[in-house]
């Protein structure tokens, strides 16, 4: 008999979901084996979730939860603006080489198609530290349209590399992955990073 009531299930279920994702580094699992994990009937879980679809949405939220604490604790590892960026951004390729599966689905067309308001909320969490940072390193308002470029830029270098990291075009670079990834990732910083001209 399960222990889990209203209060925590919905939590449980998400983290075994999390559990069967990257057990299997797919998300080819389903509701009734979430349930199962936690040690419920499938039943109990239609409570919080009508369908697989549901369950994978409120896993990816909350994986961009988790990545949006990674990436501030790596800004954080920076005393200025340019090292708070790099910091980010290794963060960013970091988080993707360990939860490669959670990953994929945070960034996946599924997850782009949802419209529900936590996986929403949760994704512009985890970009607010980049433009945050950006604001700070070109002076500018945060909602700028030069913030608007500029983390574009620095957000594609971060996702491109990750990407080619985990589909494994990227395997054994000179130097090994860390120092590669402060390579790329120090153009975020470059002086071509500047507010457009009027």
């Amino acid at each position: 008999m399960s222990t889990y009531h209203h209060g925590n299930l919905r939590s449980a279920l998400v983290e075994a979901g999390i559990a069967l994702l990257e057990q299997g580094n797919n998300a080819d699992f389903s509701l009734r084996e979430a349930a199962r994990a936690v040690g419920v009937t499938v039943n109990a879980s239609y409570r919080h979730f009508s369908n697989k679809d549901e369950l994978m949405c409120a896993i990816a939220a909350e994986g961009f939860r988790r990545f949006s604490l990674a990436l501030l604790k790596g800004a954080g590892t920076g005393k200025d603006a340019r090292k708070r960026l790099l910091g980010s951004g290794r963060a960013y390729v970091q988080f993707a080489r360990q939860h490669p599966a959670l990953f994929r689905l945070m960034f996946s067309r599924f997850s782009a198609g949802q419209k529900g308001e936590e996986l929403s909320e949760a994704a512009q969490l985890a970009y607010h530290p980049l433009k945050s940072a950006m604001a700070t390193l070109l002076q500018q308002d945060i909602n700028s349209s030069a913030v608007a470029l500029a983390s574009i830029r620095a957000w594609s270098a971060a996702h491109g590399l990750a990407f080619l990291i985990l589909d494994g075009q990227i395997s054994d670079p000179p130097g090994g992955i860390d120092a590669l990834i402060d390579t790329v990732l120090s153009d975020w910083h470059s002086p071509a990073i500047t507010a457009p001209t009027q």
